[in-house]
């Protein structure tokens, strides 16, 4: 780790956020944070907290202050709108690509170097570790993926055409401990722990825990070449492979598995059941597109560059089961 440098970590109350800036910190790093929210960041954090900047990434008052002093600053930004078909397109837009657009603005005046961290999402179905990455939206299918996409092009256009210490690290799912933002896997987790979750469905993703990349996250800093981009992943699994494992910690029983087809039937009427409820949906046609993809992406690169080690999908679900526990985000119904 450059230990004279300040490192800036934009949503650092985010699930990856929170958990690199924690690795930042316990390296005894310095480190400057973008944060929405006094009380979450207080709740993650406690005592331990990172310099605190409290404001929003389209805002340049925010940047400015998280950029302020003579550096070298090494950026790591995780602020992207994490979506699965619900939500609006412009916020996805506006934080995900504008967001993106202005960090690396503000990386190029500051001469900063930028570990952007990208969804294997963007990558369209080609992810041949021989090919470089060009992102291209319009392989994309989802708005997410598009969004992610022309992010990841500010990036890389950054560091070809104007000489940007820029990265791309690329993740699939993640789990493991630290998510205090509530994602879709973690609602999913909770709603069968309390005995809510209607149904299963046939399908899945590719789950790696948060921590692996954090374990190596030194090494990324000191390795990570400007231009290139490095997947983070495990190997494809099935939702009922996690709620396996959930079963067994709770005694509950995995629920009925619907076909990704019966699910895509049924997936507006689910999303406008759970609007009714002013709750967020689980499956929309946009996380059932996730579900069915090919999900085995080749993570040697990752490996050999960073020695990226990716721990049991048993050992994650666990630990993550255990955190939502310990926090209070969940609890055991009888």
């Amino acid at each position: 780790m450059d230990m004279q440098a300040t490192y800036i970590v934009t949503g650092c109350t985010g699930y990856v956020g929170n958990v690199l800036t924690k690795k930042l910190l316990a390296e005894g790093c310095r480190v400057r944070g973008l944060a929405r929210s006094r009380e979450k960041a207080a709740r993650i954090f406690g005592d331990n907290a990172p310099a605190l900047v409290f404001g929003d990434i389209a805002d340049d008052a925010a940047l400015d202050a998280l950029f302020a002093g003579e550096g070298p600053f090494i950026v790591i930004h995780t602020i992207a709108k994490v979506t699965i078909g619900e939500g609006s397109r412009k916020e996805l837009y506006d934080v995900t690509v504008e967001g993106t657009r202005a960090v690396v603005a503000h990386c190029i005046k500051t001469h900063a170097k930028l570990l952007h961290i990208s969804s294997t999402e963007a990558l369209g179905g080609v992810f041949d570790e021989d090919v470089h990455y060009v992102p291209d939206p319009s392989r994309c299918d989802t708005d997410y993926a598009r969004a992610k996409a022309e992010a990841d092009k500010i990036v890389l256009d950054a560091a070809k055409e104007q000489r940007l210490d820029a990265s791309v690290l690329l993740f699939a799912s993640v789990l493991g401990p630290g998510d205090y933002s509530n994602s879709h896997m973690t609602q999913m987790m909770i709603e069968f722990i309390e005995g809510r979750l209607p149904a299963s469905v046939k399908g899945g993703y590719n789950d790696f825990d948060i921590r692996d990349v954090a374990d190596v996250l030194p090494a990324i800093v000191g390795r990570a070449q400007a231009g290139e981009s490095y997947i983070f992943a495990h190997k494809p699994d099935e939702i009922n492979d996690v709620l396996a494992v959930i079963a067994e910690m709770t005694e509950r029983r995995v629920p009925k598995t619907l076909p990704l087809w019966v699910a895509k039937l049924g997936a507006p009427f689910l999303m406008l059941a759970a609007k009714l409820r002013g709750k967020r949906p689980l499956y929309t046609s946009a996380a059932l597109k996730s579900l069915e993809a090919r999900a085995d992406f080749p993570i040697g690169k990752s490996v050999r560059a960073f020695g990226f080690a990716p721990r049991p999908l048993e050992e994650t679900v666990r630990d993550h089961v255990r955190f939502l526990l310990d926090e209070g985000m969940t609890h055991l119904k009888d």
